[in-house]
């Protein structure tokens, strides 16, 4: 009986360091892993990027109500017509009903031409819809009314064009008819301009300004200093300002930063700067000048860009990236790195044993480092490849189990 008893408590116990082992294994892992993948990273100092351009104001002082003929960020040739000037705002709302008109026909017009099922894009048309159906939901999901109309009038458009693209065009001739009409209608109402607003440069024209425009312009970089940038503040702008050019020649970022952070540089250097702009994410750049502050603690770096578009010419400054080097190839966390034998590599898990390989470390920063992408023989670090990058006593050919 006694026997018994001391042998269910063995089965129990044994039972018992079974179950705690499984657990063990379960929720215990000897080492831990990171997978290698293909990785693009910039070697490069944030900053602050402050726009430096040749802006020319834009004034009217003629009286009367003014209709723009250019759009706030579109370019403009020298002594092109920004605005017309009218006696009263009926003129300007006629005007603007003839360009909505005029956009109308062209609209019907260009459906009207899809006579070829085979020779339309329907996938770019289907996608185009997608989009101005998106855009009028988002517009109405965040209470943008403004532009609800504008997304109304697209959406129609587009799915019209699809329809005619498909063989299934409605009759558009009497809706044609009726807006030639109106067009003509309102084109004999409209009075005569009494003046004209016209560009004194080429450039972009942008109807806002910031009041800094004299501060910060082109003809005397030298002048821009920390001292200066710092010392600097809005002018205010008369009433009479509509807007200003902004030239499309060479134009300047200026960054401050500190003197052993300017050190990186000189003037010549061919550089890359990441932007925030969508349509120019990456500016090339070259330094101009390098102005250092009168204690020799900070310097403003000038960086020379000849790229523009409408978005460039509406900023001011924004967060961009200096890069002066790019690198890609592998990826992988710097807790992964090791010496063995002088020799600088990584471990790596294949099935259930460990292998070290040698890696060529391109970039590195707090938390990850670059490697070179080599040859696909196993004596080097692979895309895919299993790093470990936590484990003990590791070696080469050690079983995992």
């Amino acid at each position: 009986m006694k026997g018994t008893t001391v042998l269910k408590g063995f089965i129990i116990l044994l039972a018992f360091v079974f179950i705690v082992h499984q657990g063990v294994s379960a929720f215990y892992k000897p080492i831990k892993t990171e997978t290698a993948v293909y990785y693009k990273a910039a070697d490069g100092l944030n900053i602050t990027g402050l726009i430096i351009r040749n802006e020319a104001l834009v004034t009217s002082s003629g009286g009367g109500v003014l209709h723009f003929t250019v759009g706030d960020g579109n370019r403009v040739a020298k002594d092109g017509v920004i605005a017309n000037i009218y006696d009263s705002e009926s003129a300007s709302i006629t005007l603007s009903r003839i360009d909505t008109v005029n956009a109308k026909i062209a609209d019907i017009e260009e459906m009207l031409s899809y006579n070829d099922l085979e020779a339309a894009d329907l996938d770019m048309i289907n996608a185009k819809t997608e989009k101005c159906l998106n855009n009028l939901i988002v517009s109405a999901a965040c209470g943008d009314y403004n532009n609800f109309s504008d997304y109304s009038e697209a959406l129609l458009s587009s799915l019209n064009r699809r329809q005619a693209a498909m063989g299934e065009t409605a009759d558009f001739s009497a809706q044609l008819n009726a807006l030639k009409s109106e067009l003509s209608s309102l084109s004999s109402s409209l009075p005569a301009a009494k003046g004209t607003v016209k560009a004194a440069q080429s450039g972009y024209f942008v109807s806002k300004v910031d009041g800094y425009e004299k501060a910060l312009n082109c003809d005397n970089l030298d002048g821009i200093t920390p001292e200066y940038l710092n010392g600097i503040k809005a002018e205010e702008t008369g009433s009479d300002v509509i807007g200003k050019i902004v030239s499309d020649y060479e134009w300047y970022i200026a960054a401050q930063m500190t003197i052993n952070e300017s050190l990186n540089y000189k003037e010549g250097d061919s550089l890359t700067v990441y932007t925030s702009v969508k349509s120019y994410p990456k500016l090339p750049v070259t330094v101009k000048k390098i102005n250092i502050s009168e204690t020799s603690s900070s310097a403003v770096v000038l960086f020379a860009c000849n790229e523009m578009n409408s978005e460039l010419a509406s900023m001011r400054s924004g967060p961009m990236t200096v890069v002066k080097k790019e690198y890609d190839g592998l990826k992988v966390s710097k807790n992964a790195l090791r010496v063995v034998d002088s020799k600088r590599g990584v471990y790596v898990l294949t099935g259930m044993q460990v292998k070290f390989v040698e890696v060529n470390v391109l970039f590195s920063n707090d938390s990850y480092m670059i490697c070179e992408k080599q040859s696909a023989d196993d004596s080097v670090l692979r895309l895919y490849d299993e790093v470990i990058v936590k484990g003990k006593n590791l070696y080469d050919g050690k079983i995992i189990s």
